[in-house]
This record gives C-alpha cells, sequence and structure tokens, in this order.
C-alpha cells in the first residue's frame, strides 16, 4: 500500500511539472460532469503536435456538461490524467485518438495496465476510438473496443455529444444510439457498411490553443489552412482518406490569425493544396504580431520566390522526394523533379534555413537495386554540390496502407529490406546525417495495418512479449491477398467515398508506370470522393 502510494504521488508530481510547460489547457472539477479520457497512445511530445487530438480535447472540454482530460502513453508509468493524475479507471468514457497502426499495440497496453479488462463484456468502461489509423482499418481491435468513429469530428461532434450527456449511465443504450449514426461502427450490432464523415467546403478552421514547451511543434499554435489532397500519390492514406481537397473558411481563417498572441510561434497544416494569395494574407497578419512560422512539411511542387517570404523566420524545412528513380516516381505516382530539389535549395540560400530534412522510402512495388542507386547518386550529388546547409536524410521502408492503391501490394520478406537498407548505409557512408526507421517496428506497423480481428488477438497474446517474438507471431497471422478487384479485405466496410474500383484501376496503373493527374476538384467523378460536395 506503501509504494502505491508513493508511485501516485510521484505520478502526481510529474504531471504537475508537464503542466507547468503548457499553456491553454482546461482543469475542470469533476462534480456533476461526465468524466472522459481523451487518450493518445503514444509519447506526450507526438500527441501534443497531433492537431485533431489538440482539436477535440478543446472541443469536450467547451461542453460544461463534461470534463476532459488527456492520458498518454508511457513505458514506465500507469496510464493516469496529465490534469488531475487520476486512473485510467476512474473515467466513464474512454476515447482513443489514433494516428499511427503501431499505436493500437500501445492502445491494449494502456488498457491492460490500468487494470480494465479487454473484453467488452466484461467491463463497464465505454471505450471507443477514432483518428485516421481507426478510420484506414480498425478490424484489428474489433475484439476489444465498443467502437469507432469514422471521420471529422466537426461533422461528427452535434450527433455525438447529446448522446454522451443522455446516456453515460446505460452503456448499452449509448452504444445502441451511437450506432444508429452512419459514421459509428459497433461490433455489438455490426453493420455493413459505415460512412466516413467529411466536412464540406468553407469548414472552420482548426485551431489548436494549447501548447507546449514539450511538443514536437515547441510552443506552436498549430492552424489548419487547407484539408486533403489531390496529387494523388498512390501510397499515401491521408491523400485518400481526405480526399476532396478542401477550403476553409477564409473569414474565419484570418480571423483566427488576428486572435492569436503577439510573438507566437504559428503551424500552419495543410499547404499542399492552399491558395497561395491566402497564405499571403495569413502572413500579413502574423507579420503584424511578429509570428514565427513553422512548417511540418511542404510539398516541393508548392514552394515559388512568391512562397520564400514565409520561410523567412524558419529555420528548418522537410521536404519528401520518396525516390530519385524516374520508374518509380511514375509507379507512385510523385512526379517531384530532381532538378526542382536542386532549384529550391538554391532558392533556400535566401531565407538563411540552417537544416534541410528530405524524406525517402525504399522497399516500393518494382523497385530494383538501380532505383536504389540513384537515390544513391542524387543525395551524393546534393551533398557535394555545397550548399550551406546541414541535411538529414531519412529513409523508411514502404508500408502498403489500406483504401489506397497499394493495398494490393505485396510485402518484400524483412531479409530483403534488410539487405536495401544495408546497400543504402553502405553506399551513403560518410555523406552526412543518415536516418533509418527501425525495421521490425515498420514490419509490425505493416502488418497490422492490413490484419484483421486474429492480428489483434495476437497483440492481446503478446503484450508483453519483445519486439521479435511479436513480429513472430504477426507473421504467422499475415494474411495474403490476390491481385483482383473483387479481393475482399477486411475494411471493405468502410466507405471513404473514394471507390475501390478506382483505387484499383490506379493499381494497375502503377504497375505499368502510369502516372495520374493531380484532383480537379468539382470538374470530374472519377473517383467520386466530390460527390460530399453536392450532398
Amino acid at each position: 500500500m506503501i509504494k502505491l502510494v508513493l508511485q501516485s504521488h510521484q505520478s502526481y508530481i510529474k504531471d504537475m511539472k508537464i503542466l507547468q510547460h503548457e499553456q491553454g489547457y482546461y482543469k475542470k472539477k469533476w462534480t456533476g460532469r461526465i468524466p472522459i479520457a481523451l487518450v493518445f497512445p503514444n509519447e506526450y511530445s507526438v500527441g501534443m503536435s497531433n492537431l485533431g487530438f489538440l482539436f477535440l480535447y478543446q472541443r469536450l472540454n467547451s461542453y460544461e456538461e463534461i470534463v476532459c482530460e488527456r492520458v498518454f502513453f508511457s513505458k514506465t508509468d500507469k496510464p493516469l490524467s496529465i490534469e488531475s493524475s487520476r486512473p485510467l479507471k476512474d473515467f466513464r468514457i474512454i476515447l482513443f485518438a489514433i494516428p499511427f497502426e503501431v499505436d493500437f499495440i500501445n492502445a491494449l497496453k494502456m488498457l491492460f495496465n490500468a487494470g480494465i479488462p479487454l473484453s467488452p463484456e466484461n467491463r463497464d468502461h465505454i471505450v471507443l476510438a477514432g483518428g485516421v489509423a481507426i478510420t484506414a482499418n480498425p478490424t484489428p481491435l474489433i475484439p476489444f473496443f465498443d467502437g469507432f468513429f469514422f471521420g471529422e469530428w466537426e461533422e461528427m461532434e452535434d450527433a455525438v455529444v447529446p448522446l454522451f450527456v443522455e446516456w453515460i449511465d446505460n452503456k448499452a443504450k449509448l452504444i445502441e444510439s451511437l450506432n444508429a449514426l452512419p459514421f459509428f461502427w459497433t461490433s455489438h450490432q455490426p453493420k455493413e457498411e459505415v460512412k466516413v464523415a467529411k466536412a464540406k467546403n468553407g469548414f472552420k478552421p482548426v485551431v489548436s490553443r494549447l501548447i507546449s514547451e514539450k511538443a514536437e511543434f515547441k510552443n506552436s499554435y498549430l492552424i489548419e489552412v487547407f484539408r486533403g489532397c489531390g496529387r494523388g500519390c498512390r501510397f499515401c492514406l491521408a491523400g485518400y482518406l481526405y480526399r476532396p481537397p478542401r477550403a476553409v473558411d477564409k473569414v474565419a481563417l484570418l480571423e483566427a490569425c488576428k486572435n492569436l498572441p503577439e510573438k507566437g510561434k504559428v503551424g500552419l497544416i495543410g499547404l499542399e493544396f492552399a491558395d497561395l494569395s491566402l497564405l499571403k494574407e495569413v502572413w500579413s497578419i502574423l507579420k503584424t504580431k511578429s509570428a514565427t512560422l513553422t512548417f511540418s512539411s511542404i510539398r516541393a511542387e508548392t514552394i515559388t520566390e512568391d512562397f520564400l517570404p514565409f520561410l523567412s523566420t524558419t529555420r528548418s524545412i522537410a521536404l519528401a522526394p520518396e525516390t530519385a528513380s524516374e520508374k518509380l516516381k511514375k509507379r507512385v505516382n510523385k512526379l517531384i523533379d530532381n532538378e526542382l530539389i536542386f532549384k529550391l535549395l538554391e532558392m533556400f540560400k535566401a531565407v538563411h534555413l540552417k537544416k534541410v530534412k528530405l524524406y525517402f522510402m525504399y522497399g516500393l512495388p518494382g523497385e530494383t537495386l538501380e532505383d536504389l542507386q540513384e537515390n544513391v547518386k542524387f543525395i551524393r550529388k546534393i551533398v557535394k554540390s555545397g550548399f550551406p546547409f546541414l541535411f538529414r536524410f531519412t529513409f523508411s521502408p514502404f508500408v502498403p496502407k489500406p483504401n489506397t492503391p497499394f493495398q494490393w501490394a505485396n510485402l518484400l520478406e524483412i531479409k530483403e529490406l534488410e539487405e536495401r537498407e544495408k546497400f543504402l548505409k553502405r553506399e551513403l557512408k560518410g555523406v552526412g546525417e543518415l536516418s533509418f526507421e527501425p525495421l521490425k517496428l515498420a514490419r509490425i506497423q505493416a502488418l497490422i495495418a492490413r490484419g484483421n480481428e486474429e492480428t489483434g488477438l495476437v497483440i492481446s497474446q503478446n503484450l508483453t512479449a519483445p519486439t521479435s517474438k511479436l513480429l513472430k507471431a504477426l507473421e504467422e497471422a499475415k494474411m495474403e491477398f490476390k491481385d483482383r478487384g473483387s479481393e475482399r479485405f477486411p475494411w471493405d466496410f468502410i466507405k471513404t467515398g473514394v471507390k475501390k474500383s478506382y483505387l484499383y484501376a490506379e493499381w494497375k496503373k502503377s504497375l505499368l508506370g502510369i502516372p495520374t493527374k493531380t484532383c480537379r476538384v468539382g470538374e470530374c467523378k472519377t473517383c467520386s470522393a466530390c460527390s460530399i460536395l453536392e450532398s
């Protein structure tokens, strides 16, 4: 008992220290309110840089009837809320926000470590989830969760929150009522399909007002300036889930910028399709406030001479060419010309950048040794060109994602990926800062991403096992998919708005090396995503 009290006190002190590094958090009394744990099953720094998570925290706490507190994954501590250090068990509703597939493991670990039964039938707690990874394929978590939300919160909130309030004391009735909504799915009363909720053009921009010194985007106010991308990169999950590209309400966006504090650090999210004239208006407002701009990453094609002023307060930038191979560019449909990268690096000299990060993938469908050699030549040429930047080259193994054209792609054996990683490390030795995503974790991500309920059961049986043992068990339960348009996937019940036949056509074009043009929003109905703009 003394040990438990001591651990609780230490966790309380730890959480109080975290709050000292934050501005804009909510600390509400529990009496007479519905306690909701908003759980991000990854590190604090990652969750505090996730705009969707921060937005949901703000929106739930805007209701007088609700007290919402954040809980993050920790390898060493039991899951406790940041605001009051309460254990997960104290919350009636436990709502997970899950953007990454590997965090399915962390989510189950958190429930297990909190002493909450993994089986829905054996607990009173209402355990729900949403987020990008859930919208793509939640089936590994179906045996353990009471239900899932699919889509964008602002389109769901008005229907969901009143049900939370009305049926908080009746779990069965709450799940039944939520299941009447088209964007909710539960194994208690499974439906044949669920529709992903999406906002239409002119939605209010999502703005985070909670900042933290410990976030990856340190002390940054995050603002969404556009949603979705129509470039059609065939590996990109977000690109297909968030179709069609949609603009925020201009007046609301500019007003949000005006309401930001002086000398703030501002992160702009969703620059891929954003209108340059609108960004100039945003920057003119932020400049009067002596704001500093940050960017998670920028699409290379969007950067022009007119864009450079936005980088005047930025010290690092990230670009993702993915591959230097012309053949693979066409296959993945990311047609960034290699010479454009050099042109941009030359332009960056004018804005005093210090660090440039470049992201690459390997193990792509159809990749050969010659394609890897193209990457090596490209990177060596960059380093030898004498640009005054600190370069970081990051490599990640390709992971096929559900609801993308590459959901039909085969997984390379891990030994083959290891050989390709060794080749890149050997050939790029001494060129600068190199970073490789851990292969085993990437492999686990791939197996979970296209997994089913058996995948989840394997995870639950290996929560305390070493990574190598979990990987072996997942490999043994791996699903195999055939290259045919009629192939049945575990996630086919999710209707994203993009036709499966379109995805398969894109897969076939990829095999032939045929690129697809950028989205013409509202002008075509090829993929069917624009139908939400008409409803």
